[in-house]
């Protein structure tokens, strides 16, 4: 081997430091995509203000079409009042029934406020004693299965 200046050294040193610190990075942020925490809500549905916000991420295009045409036909075809925000990513949690969660969509009313997390989730109604929460309910774990841990919870 020859003998190499110091600088050279270094200037080796430093790019493997930085190659692997590029690594590690990308492994993280690879890690925090695949599983998002549990306090992250991954799908949430907001009725407010004469309007429906459909925002986070569902699997394929038809769930997203299901959706944007159930908050449509909740608000009377006005689908300018309709916010889709939901992205389309083969990684996001699974909708089992897409009409079901439209038909949610449909029934919900002013202040209705939907948070789906990994393993559970939350709708937040005016009465989570009456007929259409039980409704709701019902619709919400159809949509997203058994294995999902679903809670009516009351306005603030």
């Amino acid at each position: 081997m020859k003998n190499r200046p110091p600088i050279i050294n270094i200037a080796l040193l430093l790019v493997l430091a930085l190659s692997a610190a590029a690594g590690a990075a990308w492994t993280f942020a690879t890690a925090l995509r695949a599983a998002p925490p549990e306090d992250t809500a991954t799908l949430e549905i907001r009725w407010h203000g004469n309007g429906i916000i459909l925002q986070g991420a569902v699997r394929d295009a038809a769930t997203q079409q299901a959706l944007v045409e159930g908050a449509t036909a909740r608000l009377g075809g006005e689908a300018d009042q309709v916010v889709d925000w939901l992205d389309i990513a083969p990684e996001a949690l699974p909708v089992v029934d897409a009409a079901a969660l439209a038909s949610l969509i449909r029934l919900g009313q002013e202040g209705w406020h939907l948070q789906r997390r990994a393993a559970s989730g939350w709708l937040a109604v005016q009465s989570p004693d009456d007929a259409r929460s039980a409704q709701a309910s019902e619709l919400l774990q159809r949509a997203f299965g058994p294995g999902v841990a679903i809670r009516l919870v009351p306005l603030p």
